[in-house]
Protein backbone atom coordinates (compact mmCIF):
# COMPACT_ATOMS: atom_id res chain seq x y z
CA UNK A 1 0.00 0.00 0.00
CA UNK A 2 1.05 3.09 -1.02
CA UNK A 3 2.63 5.83 1.70
CA UNK A 4 -0.29 8.16 1.65
CA UNK A 5 -2.94 5.51 2.32
CA UNK A 6 -0.12 4.41 5.78
CA UNK A 7 -0.13 8.19 6.62
CA UNK A 8 -4.43 8.28 6.36
CA UNK A 9 -4.42 6.05 9.44
CA UNK A 10 -1.48 7.61 11.07
CA UNK A 11 -3.55 10.78 11.35
CA UNK A 12 -6.68 12.28 10.54
CA UNK A 13 -10.25 13.95 6.32
CA UNK A 14 -14.48 14.60 5.20
CA UNK A 15 -18.25 13.42 4.08
CA UNK A 16 -21.78 13.25 4.89
CA UNK A 17 -25.52 11.79 4.41
CA UNK A 18 -27.68 11.00 1.63
CA UNK A 19 -31.03 11.21 -0.09
CA UNK A 20 -33.29 8.74 1.14
CA UNK A 21 -37.11 9.71 0.84
CA UNK A 22 -38.44 10.37 4.97
CA UNK A 23 -38.22 6.79 7.00
CA UNK A 24 -38.64 6.16 10.55
CA UNK A 25 -35.18 6.77 12.77
CA UNK A 26 -35.32 3.47 15.22
CA UNK A 27 -32.42 2.13 15.47
CA UNK A 28 -33.42 -0.65 14.63
CA UNK A 29 -34.21 -0.51 11.41
CA UNK A 30 -31.85 -2.18 9.56
CA UNK A 31 -33.33 -5.35 9.90
CA UNK A 32 -35.57 -4.36 7.16
CA UNK A 33 -34.20 -5.30 3.20
CA UNK A 34 -31.82 -8.12 4.54
CA UNK A 35 -33.41 -10.32 1.96
CA UNK A 36 -31.56 -7.90 -0.99
CA UNK A 37 -28.23 -9.76 0.93
CA UNK A 38 -28.77 -13.04 -1.83
CA UNK A 39 -28.09 -11.38 -4.52
CA UNK A 40 -25.23 -9.46 -3.89
CA UNK A 41 -22.65 -12.15 -5.07
CA UNK A 42 -24.38 -12.17 -8.78
CA UNK A 43 -23.59 -8.90 -9.68
CA UNK A 44 -21.65 -8.95 -12.76
CA UNK A 45 -18.35 -7.07 -12.80
CA UNK A 46 -16.24 -6.14 -15.37
CA UNK A 47 -12.76 -7.48 -15.80
CA UNK A 48 -9.68 -6.00 -13.64
CA UNK A 49 -7.49 -3.98 -15.74
CA UNK A 50 -5.48 -3.17 -12.90
CA UNK A 51 -3.06 -6.18 -12.17
CA UNK A 52 0.53 -5.65 -13.35
CA UNK A 53 1.08 -9.13 -16.11
CA UNK A 54 4.78 -8.53 -15.51
CA UNK A 55 4.57 -10.25 -12.08
CA UNK A 56 2.66 -13.13 -14.06
CA UNK A 57 5.65 -13.70 -16.45
CA UNK A 58 8.25 -13.51 -14.14
CA UNK A 59 6.67 -16.19 -11.87
CA UNK A 60 5.90 -18.47 -14.03
CA UNK A 61 9.59 -18.66 -14.59
CA UNK A 62 10.85 -19.39 -11.41
CA UNK A 63 8.51 -21.59 -9.45
CA UNK A 64 6.55 -23.58 -11.88
CA UNK A 65 8.03 -26.98 -9.88
CA UNK A 66 5.43 -25.56 -7.09
CA UNK A 67 2.62 -26.64 -9.85
CA UNK A 68 4.24 -30.48 -10.34
CA UNK A 69 4.24 -31.27 -6.95
CA UNK A 70 1.77 -33.87 -5.52
CA UNK A 71 -1.38 -32.30 -4.21
CA UNK A 72 -1.35 -31.38 -0.81
CA UNK A 73 -4.71 -34.18 -0.16
CA UNK A 74 -2.72 -36.80 -2.09
CA UNK A 75 -5.37 -36.81 -4.92
CA UNK A 76 -4.57 -37.88 -8.24
CA UNK A 77 -4.97 -34.47 -9.86
CA UNK A 78 -3.10 -32.89 -12.89
CA UNK A 79 -2.52 -29.43 -12.66
CA UNK A 80 -0.54 -27.69 -15.80
CA UNK A 81 1.99 -25.06 -15.40
CA UNK A 82 0.15 -22.10 -14.02
CA UNK A 83 -1.17 -19.81 -16.91
CA UNK A 84 -1.24 -16.37 -16.47
CA UNK A 85 -4.99 -16.39 -15.86
CA UNK A 86 -4.34 -18.68 -13.29
CA UNK A 87 -1.83 -16.10 -11.62
CA UNK A 88 -4.13 -13.41 -12.47
CA UNK A 89 -6.61 -15.63 -10.11
CA UNK A 90 -4.28 -15.65 -7.61
CA UNK A 91 -3.40 -12.19 -7.50
CA UNK A 92 -7.34 -10.72 -7.86
CA UNK A 93 -7.40 -12.71 -4.61
CA UNK A 94 -4.97 -11.36 -2.72
CA UNK A 95 -6.28 -7.89 -3.44
CA UNK A 96 -10.04 -8.54 -2.36
CA UNK A 97 -9.61 -10.83 0.08
CA UNK A 98 -12.33 -13.38 -0.91
CA UNK A 99 -14.56 -13.62 -3.84
CA UNK A 100 -17.68 -16.12 -3.97
CA UNK A 101 -17.51 -18.41 -7.11
CA UNK A 102 -19.35 -16.01 -9.26
CA UNK A 103 -17.42 -13.54 -8.42
CA UNK A 104 -14.55 -15.41 -9.90
CA UNK A 105 -16.03 -16.12 -12.73
CA UNK A 106 -17.15 -12.53 -14.24
CA UNK A 107 -13.87 -11.39 -12.91
CA UNK A 108 -11.45 -14.25 -14.52
CA UNK A 109 -13.32 -16.39 -16.36
CA UNK A 110 -15.70 -14.46 -18.09
CA UNK A 111 -17.92 -15.90 -20.59
CA UNK A 112 -17.03 -19.72 -19.36
CA UNK A 113 -19.06 -21.94 -18.13
CA UNK A 114 -19.08 -22.33 -14.61
CA UNK A 115 -19.03 -25.89 -14.25
CA UNK A 116 -15.06 -25.46 -16.23
CA UNK A 117 -14.43 -22.61 -13.41
CA UNK A 118 -14.81 -25.00 -10.75
CA UNK A 119 -13.10 -27.55 -11.85
CA UNK A 120 -10.15 -25.18 -12.09
CA UNK A 121 -10.86 -23.72 -9.05
CA UNK A 122 -10.56 -27.43 -7.05
CA UNK A 123 -7.37 -28.21 -8.92
CA UNK A 124 -5.95 -24.79 -7.73
CA UNK A 125 -7.25 -25.98 -4.28
CA UNK A 126 -5.83 -29.35 -4.63
CA UNK A 127 -2.76 -28.09 -4.82
CA UNK A 128 -3.53 -25.77 -2.34
CA UNK A 129 -3.08 -22.70 -3.98
CA UNK A 130 -6.63 -21.47 -2.55
CA UNK A 131 -9.10 -23.21 -0.33
CA UNK A 132 -12.63 -22.54 -0.27
CA UNK A 133 -15.40 -22.11 2.29
CA UNK A 134 -19.42 -22.78 2.68
CA UNK A 135 -21.71 -20.50 4.32
CA UNK A 136 -23.15 -18.36 1.38
CA UNK A 137 -26.78 -18.26 0.13
CA UNK A 138 -27.76 -21.19 -2.24
CA UNK A 139 -24.67 -23.24 -1.20
CA UNK A 140 -21.70 -21.34 -3.21
CA UNK A 141 -18.87 -21.30 -2.43
CA UNK A 142 -16.34 -18.80 -1.06
CA UNK A 143 -12.58 -18.33 -2.42
CA UNK A 144 -9.39 -17.48 -0.54
CA UNK A 145 -5.74 -17.46 -1.11
CA UNK A 146 -3.44 -19.61 0.66
CA UNK A 147 -0.53 -18.75 1.89
CA UNK A 148 1.31 -21.53 0.14
CA UNK A 149 0.38 -18.85 -2.64
CA UNK A 150 3.25 -16.88 -1.44
CA UNK A 151 6.11 -19.00 -3.35
CA UNK A 152 4.60 -18.21 -6.58
CA UNK A 153 5.49 -14.14 -6.19
CA UNK A 154 8.60 -12.58 -5.69
CA UNK A 155 7.00 -9.70 -3.82
CA UNK A 156 5.10 -10.23 -0.43
CA UNK A 157 1.31 -10.96 -0.46
CA UNK A 158 -1.48 -10.73 2.03
CA UNK A 159 -3.94 -13.30 2.75
CA UNK A 160 -7.43 -13.10 4.38
CA UNK A 161 -8.53 -15.58 6.90
CA UNK A 162 -11.98 -16.48 6.77
CA UNK A 163 -14.71 -15.85 9.53
CA UNK A 164 -17.48 -17.52 8.34
CA UNK A 165 -20.00 -15.44 11.04
CA UNK A 166 -18.62 -12.48 8.38
CA UNK A 167 -18.48 -13.82 5.14
CA UNK A 168 -21.59 -12.96 3.67
CA UNK A 169 -20.55 -9.17 4.71
CA UNK A 170 -17.42 -10.10 3.58
CA UNK A 171 -18.16 -11.17 -0.15
CA UNK A 172 -20.75 -8.27 -0.13
CA UNK A 173 -17.67 -5.87 0.28
CA UNK A 174 -16.30 -7.47 -2.62
CA UNK A 175 -19.47 -6.85 -4.49
CA UNK A 176 -19.54 -3.16 -3.46
CA UNK A 177 -15.74 -2.78 -4.89
CA UNK A 178 -16.68 -4.10 -8.48
CA UNK A 179 -19.51 -1.75 -9.04
CA UNK A 180 -17.84 0.85 -8.05
CA UNK A 181 -14.62 -0.07 -10.07
CA UNK A 182 -17.27 -0.65 -13.28
CA UNK A 183 -19.03 2.56 -12.91
CA UNK A 184 -14.86 4.04 -12.39
CA UNK A 185 -15.97 5.88 -9.41
CA UNK A 186 -12.71 4.73 -7.35
CA UNK A 187 -9.04 3.88 -7.95
CA UNK A 188 -5.99 2.63 -5.83
CA UNK A 189 -8.83 0.24 -3.24
CA UNK A 190 -6.92 -1.28 -0.22
CA UNK A 191 -8.85 -4.62 1.38
CA UNK A 192 -9.04 -4.72 5.04
CA UNK A 193 -7.07 -7.67 5.18
CA UNK A 194 -4.15 -5.66 4.23
CA UNK A 195 -5.05 -2.45 5.81
CA UNK A 196 -5.46 -4.38 8.86
CA UNK A 197 -1.62 -5.53 9.46
CA UNK A 198 -0.18 -2.09 8.41
CA UNK A 199 -2.50 -0.23 10.97
CA UNK A 200 -1.96 -3.02 13.49
CA UNK A 201 1.93 -3.01 12.96
CA UNK A 202 1.59 0.93 13.10
CA UNK A 203 -0.29 1.42 16.43
CA UNK A 204 1.73 -1.61 18.36
CA UNK A 205 4.58 0.59 17.30
CA UNK A 206 3.40 3.61 18.67
CA UNK A 207 2.30 2.04 21.56
CA UNK A 208 5.99 1.22 22.63
CA UNK A 209 7.75 4.18 21.76
CA UNK A 210 5.05 6.07 23.93
CA UNK A 211 4.82 5.61 27.73
CA UNK A 212 1.56 7.73 27.41
CA UNK A 213 -0.02 5.56 24.57
CA UNK A 214 -3.77 5.18 25.26
CA UNK A 215 -4.22 1.22 24.09
CA UNK A 216 -7.39 1.75 21.85
CA UNK A 217 -7.63 -0.51 19.15
CA UNK A 218 -7.11 0.63 16.28
CA UNK A 219 -9.50 1.68 13.64
CA UNK A 220 -9.75 -0.47 10.84
CA UNK A 221 -12.53 0.36 8.07
CA UNK A 222 -13.71 -2.49 5.73
CA UNK A 223 -11.82 -0.64 2.98
CA UNK A 224 -9.95 2.25 2.29
CA UNK A 225 -10.56 3.87 -1.36
CA UNK A 226 -9.54 6.95 -3.79
CA UNK A 227 -11.68 9.08 -5.52
CA UNK A 228 -12.24 12.03 -7.79
CA UNK A 229 -13.95 15.09 -6.16
CA UNK A 230 -13.82 18.48 -8.13
CA UNK A 231 -10.74 17.65 -9.92
CA UNK A 232 -8.51 16.52 -6.43
CA UNK A 233 -8.06 12.86 -5.32
CA UNK A 234 -9.44 12.31 -2.11
CA UNK A 235 -9.63 9.52 0.35
CA UNK A 236 -12.62 7.43 1.68
CA UNK A 237 -13.62 4.25 4.18
CA UNK A 238 -16.15 2.08 3.48
CA UNK A 239 -17.93 0.53 6.34
CA UNK A 240 -20.67 -2.15 5.29
CA UNK A 241 -22.90 -2.21 7.90
CA UNK A 242 -25.47 -5.14 7.80
CA UNK A 243 -26.13 -5.54 11.48
CA UNK A 244 -26.32 -1.78 13.68
CA UNK A 245 -23.60 -2.02 16.64
CA UNK A 246 -24.32 -0.53 20.36
CA UNK A 247 -24.48 3.08 20.36
CA UNK A 248 -21.39 2.82 22.90
CA UNK A 249 -19.70 1.24 20.14
CA UNK A 250 -20.03 3.75 17.47
CA UNK A 251 -19.50 6.14 20.16
CA UNK A 252 -15.83 4.91 20.05
CA UNK A 253 -15.45 4.58 16.51
CA UNK A 254 -16.69 7.90 15.66
CA UNK A 255 -14.41 9.38 18.08
CA UNK A 256 -11.66 7.68 16.35
CA UNK A 257 -12.75 8.52 12.91
CA UNK A 258 -13.10 12.05 13.77
CA UNK A 259 -8.85 12.70 14.22
CA UNK A 260 -8.67 11.27 10.66
CA UNK A 261 -7.88 14.45 9.02
CA UNK A 262 -6.86 12.83 5.43
CA UNK A 263 -10.05 10.80 5.13
CA UNK A 264 -12.60 13.05 3.00
CA UNK A 265 -15.22 10.96 4.68
CA UNK A 266 -16.27 7.87 6.12
CA UNK A 267 -19.10 6.05 4.07
CA UNK A 268 -21.56 3.67 5.63
CA UNK A 269 -23.48 1.41 3.26
CA UNK A 270 -26.37 -0.06 5.21
CA UNK A 271 -29.64 -2.21 4.43
CA UNK A 272 -32.44 0.60 4.87
CA UNK A 273 -32.97 4.51 5.06
CA UNK A 274 -33.80 4.63 8.92
CA UNK A 275 -30.83 2.16 9.48
CA UNK A 276 -28.67 5.37 7.96
CA UNK A 277 -30.54 7.92 9.67
CA UNK A 278 -29.80 6.69 12.62
CA UNK A 279 -26.13 6.50 12.43
CA UNK A 280 -25.94 9.86 11.04
CA UNK A 281 -27.76 11.23 14.20
CA UNK A 282 -24.96 9.19 16.18
CA UNK A 283 -22.31 10.86 13.80
CA UNK A 284 -23.55 14.35 14.92
CA UNK A 285 -24.03 13.61 18.19
CA UNK A 286 -19.92 11.96 18.85
CA UNK A 287 -18.11 13.48 16.12
CA UNK A 288 -18.98 17.25 15.46
CA UNK A 289 -15.52 18.40 16.53
CA UNK A 290 -13.61 16.39 14.09
CA UNK A 291 -12.46 17.12 10.68
CA UNK A 292 -13.75 13.73 8.74
CA UNK A 293 -17.47 13.86 7.66
CA UNK A 294 -19.79 11.02 7.12
CA UNK A 295 -22.02 10.10 4.67
CA UNK A 296 -24.44 6.28 3.92
CA UNK A 297 -26.17 4.43 0.95
CA UNK A 298 -28.00 2.26 0.96
CA UNK A 299 -27.17 -1.10 -0.42
CA UNK A 300 -30.08 -1.16 -3.15
CA UNK A 301 -29.01 2.02 -4.04
CA UNK A 302 -25.00 0.87 -4.60
CA UNK A 303 -25.80 -1.09 -7.02
CA UNK A 304 -28.31 1.15 -9.43
CA UNK A 305 -26.34 1.10 -13.12
CA UNK A 306 -26.13 5.44 -12.14
CA UNK A 307 -25.27 5.34 -8.96
CA UNK A 308 -22.93 8.32 -7.39
CA UNK A 309 -21.19 8.58 -3.93
CA UNK A 310 -23.09 10.73 -2.05
CA UNK A 311 -22.31 14.22 -0.87
CA UNK A 312 -21.30 15.44 2.77
CA UNK A 313 -23.64 17.22 4.93
CA UNK A 314 -23.98 20.92 4.25
CA UNK A 315 -20.99 22.16 6.50
CA UNK A 316 -23.73 25.25 7.96
CA UNK A 317 -25.67 21.84 9.82
CA UNK A 318 -21.96 21.12 11.16
CA UNK A 319 -21.30 24.91 12.30
CA UNK A 320 -24.80 25.01 13.99
CA UNK A 321 -24.67 21.65 15.40
CA UNK A 322 -20.87 22.72 16.80
CA UNK A 323 -22.34 26.08 18.46
CA UNK A 324 -25.22 24.17 20.61
CA UNK A 325 -22.76 22.15 21.73
CA UNK A 326 -20.55 25.18 22.77
CA UNK A 327 -23.51 26.90 24.82
CA UNK A 328 -24.18 23.90 26.80
CA UNK A 329 -20.70 24.31 28.77
CA UNK A 330 -21.24 28.09 28.93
Amino acid sequence: MSERKEEIFKESSTNKNSTCPNTSSSFNGELEGRRNLSNVSAVKPYQDKTVQKNKFYSAIGINQKLFKQKPLDNKKASVPNPTERDLLLLETLESYGVLSTQQVRELIFKGINTRTVLRRLRLLKQRGFIYSSEGLPNGALAWVLSKRSALLFKHNIETKIINKNTLQHDVAVSSIRIQLERLKITENWTSEHILKKEVIKSHYEEKRNSSSYMDEPPLVPDSLFITSHEGEMKAVALELELTLKSKDRYKKIFSQYKKKEKIWFVWYVVLTCSAGESLSKLWDKYAIWGDCQFAYSTLEEVFKYDFKLPEPRDEDLRETNKREEREKWL
